[in-house]
């Protein structure tokens, strides 16, 4: 069980880029085993190395897997692309930066050639926190296929609805463009899980959200969508705000659902 810095070259951004990569134990030794890979991202003001230095990411993980509540993966936890005080890991509407590319062109693909990972969205799951569960349900609505599994903790799961009010930053039009825009649809959470829900490739859906937590009524508003539509999913709800004692006890939880995932296609 190892973290090891990752460095890579994005063209989508034209810079060089690293990531943390969490190896399991036994991975060097066994050298032709492959590895389920789960991405974890970060939230707004965050780097790739938040989960290691506030979250105890790497404790949590060498605890489920020793104790079988997580099997051997491959974890990973990026940076959303480093430019101002968070991407969404989107492509931004004003050109700034490909940040979605980034992260499926450039990073994915590397992490794949370079890791020991089955690369396949049944074995393929992703993560995050606050801007990074906005991140985790935007890659895997928006690229079916991709990702079997997201998860999201205390999400900022937005949709164009209530983006004026919730986006507490004065650059969100160069990220989404006009609000009813075809660019901003695209990233709405609440049209991709309609545009979703009857796709065979739909990822399974879990989150979770403090009851003291700013963000608390956008995650039941989401739930309550996703049950008017039909979309099946987890949705939990916890004592607690938008702390990172919040996401270091509930990391479990998610982590627990992806393992649930993945148990489930070895049964299909």
């Amino acid at each position: 069980m190892s973290v090891r810095p990752h460095p890579f070259f994005s063209g989508a951004l034209f810079a060089r880029k690293s990531c943390f990569v969490y190896v399991p134990e036994g991975y060097d030794e066994q050298s032709e085993q492959r590895y389920p890979v789960i991405y974890l991202l970060h939230g707004m003001h965050g780097s790739e190395s938040h989960w290691l230095q506030k979250g105890s990411a790497e404790q949590t993980l060498d605890r489920m897997m020793s104790s079988c509540q997580l099997r051997k993966c491959i974890v990973v936890m990026p940076n959303d692309g480093g430019y101002g005080q968070g991407t969404f890991y989107m492509d931004w509407y004003d050109g700034t930066g490909n940040f979605e590319q980034y992260f499926i062109y450039d990073l994915m693909p590397d992490i794949d050639k370079n890791y020991r990972t089955i690369q396949d969205m049944r074995s393929r799951a992703v993560c995050g926190l606050s801007m990074g569960g906005f991140g985790a349900f935007s890659l895997s609505l928006r690229n079916p296929g991709l990702f079997g599994a997201a998860a999201s903790l205390s999400g900022a799961l937005i949709s164009g609805a209530n983006v004026a009010d919730n986006f507490a930053r004065r650059d969100v039009g160069r990220m989404t463009g006009p609000v009813e825009g075809p660019h901003a649809k695209s990233y709405d959470l609440h049209r991709c899980a309609s545009r979703r829900v009857s796709d065979m490739q739909r990822p399974a859906l879990y989150f979770d959200c403090g009851t003291e937590d700013a963000l608390h009524h956008m995650n039941a508003d989401y739930h309550r969508h996703l049950d008017r539509i039909g979309y099946a999913h987890t949705y939990r709800e916890f004592p607690g705000e938008h702390t990172w004692d919040y996401w270091t006890e509930h990391l479990p939880d998610a982590l627990g659902f992806i393992e649930q995932y993945f148990g489930s296609q070895d049964q299909a």
